[in-house]
């Protein structure tokens, strides 16, 4: 055992003398506060409804992981589904909010990521169970989900759900005011719309 420790701290010390280090090192990259990642695990935890759980824009997996972590340590037995395209947005939705919204991104940083990388970080933390689908969140039938719980919502732009659920401010805010319901919103950019009797 001695032998072999000694091999690894040698390893890790050549490793870390090396540029390599920043790039290689574990680390988890979240785009969400910790106070956002919490509120998002207890809004799981203390849901009454029956039903899953969506995640609809999952980026590179590191709020997928937080969530069905918490859920296997709260024994909180529910499907989750894993919804993206893996290849950023589509051209349509890019052209939208370029012409219709004036925005100059061409959003070509989110086209670093792929199905096959997110389950394997996936499957890195132990997870196997979810649910993931390839798809275009506008295209989808979501009445194959039903019943629902739980849905975070994290598409970035105002069009890609083709109605206001697509998480940006002011879809959110639109989609409340037509249905008369008062706009909820948490740590600055968590809208939430509530189930009646969750």
């Amino acid at each position: 055992m001695e032998g072999r420790t000694l091999i690894i701290r040698l390893a890790k010390s050549a490793y870390f003398r090396t540029p390599l280090w920043r790039f290689l090192l574990p680390i988890m990259k979240f785009d969400k506060k910790i106070a956002q990642l919490s509120f998002i695990t207890e809004a799981i935890k203390y849901v009454k409804a029956d039903g899953a759980v969506l995640e609809i824009g999952v980026g590179g997996g590191g709020t997928s992981i937080v969530i069905n972590k918490f859920m296997e340590e709260e024994s909180i037995d529910r499907p989750f589904y894993a919804i993206d395209t893996f290849y950023g947005f589509t051209q349509e939705d890019v052209d939208f909010e370029r012409k219709e919204r004036g925005k100059t991104d061409r959003y070509l940083g989110y086209r670093s990521n792929s199905k096959d990388w997110y389950v394997k970080t996936l499957i890195a933390h132990g997870i196997r169970d979810a649910r993931v689908i390839q798809a275009d969140a506008k295209q989808l039938d979501y009445t194959q989900f039903a019943p629902v719980a739980f849905c975070f919502l994290d598409i970035d732009l105002y069009n890609p759900a083709d109605s206001p659920y697509d998480g940006a401010g002011y879809a959110y805010r639109e989609f409340c005011a037509a249905r008369g319901i008062a706009p909820e919103i948490a740590f600055d950019n968590l809208g939430i719309i509530r189930k009646r009797g969750s």
